[in-house]
């Protein structure tokens, strides 16, 4: 409930004391912004269940996250792809396939194997919303609309992280799948 009353509250504020009502919010964005922060999220506890939840294997996640997102940057200055549907597809289903593969199938593995499977089942979405974004953002009339309206997206994923309590992390993801659905429609 107070999720909803602070959702309320803001697009309120927003509405009727800002001059912000002449200026349209990028929904894409949004969406990628929020599916985002439950992706990062989700990254986040997924490797901390597997190798402890500590300060090196915290930093060890967010540095992968930001060589992916360089590498996403990378990959669309050299390629400079025109047609986003073919990384939507492959972004929905690197999340699908994070959430059917069980965290327990990776405790089995040894060492190396457990975080090189770990990190490709968690990492490599966050390369394809990466591409997304930086194409879009690349292709952008007004950055810096589009960049709050990311922002506020990423908002909107930070409260539904509380929703893990009650769906589960894992299934966490089938709402960021949601999010990068609205993205792309």
């Amino acid at each position: 409930r107070s999720m909803i009353l602070i959702a309320v509250l803001s697009l309120a504020l927003i509405y009727f004391c800002s001059p912000v009502r002449t200026i349209r919010p990028n929904w894409r964005m949004f969406f990628l912004g929020a599916g985002f922060m439950l992706l990062e999220t989700k990254s986040v506890v997924h490797m901390a269940l597997l190798f402890g939840s500590t300060w090196i294997v915290n930093s060890i996640v967010f540095f992968a996250i930001l060589v992916m997102i360089l590498l996403s940057n990378l990959f669309v200055l050299v390629f400079r792809p025109k047609k986003l549907w073919p990384y939507y597809v492959l972004l929905v289903a690197s999340l699908g396939a994070n959430i059917v593969v069980p965290m327990s199938r990776f405790l089995a593995l040894p060492g190396w194997e457990r975080l090189a499977g770990s990190c490709a089942v968690v990492i490599v979405p966050i390369f394809f919303a990466g591409i997304v974004f930086a194409t879009l953002f690349r292709d952008s009339s007004q950055p810096n609309v589009d960049f709050g309206s990311n922002i506020s997206g990423a908002i909107l994923g930070g409260l539904c992280e509380s929703l893990s309590l009650i769906i589960g992390f894992n299934y966490l993801l089938a709402f960021a799948i949601v999010c990068y659905v609205l993205s792309a429609v």
